[in-house]
């Protein structure tokens, strides 16, 4: 057909139908950035999901890290606890040492014989240590 020879009904028929190719092509253009956004948006959450992955990854070797440092500092507690004892028990020692000494040293002044030898054969007992 010829442009030139069309009446108003075929050309208004003519509008109509090209109406309709362009909406068509618009909802065809809207299903296409759908699916494009489809696969982006899929695209995105693998790689926000290998993210969480990562962050979990992290998460769980500061928590072993934490765990090792809680377990280490509560045998440095146990450490410490045992090293004072032992030094509350040599202080104890020593000052018992100390005070059979001062004795020892008083009896000899006052003449006491049997005390003395008493104490010397603690003093020496005490003394083997040394």
């Amino acid at each position: 057909m010829a442009l030139g020879l069309l009446d108003s009904a075929q050309l208004d028929e003519l509008q109509a139908r090209f109406a309709e190719g362009e909406e068509m092509i618009g909802r065809y253009a809207e299903a296409w950035i759908r699916i494009t956004e489809g696969c982006s948006l899929e695209q995105d959450v693998v790689e926000v999901e290998a993210q969480i992955a990562e962050l979990q990854a992290r998460c769980k070797l500061i928590l072993e890290h934490r765990d090792r440092a809680v377990a280490t500092s509560a045998e440095l507690k146990s450490l410490t606890k045992q090293l004072l004892k032992t030094a509350i028990e040599k202080k104890k020692t020593l000052a018992e040492r100390k005070l059979i000494r001062v004795r020892w040293l008083a009896d000899m002044d006052s003449g006491d014989i049997a005390w003395r030898r008493i104490t010397c054969l603690i003093w020496g007992m005490f003394s083997e240590g040394i």
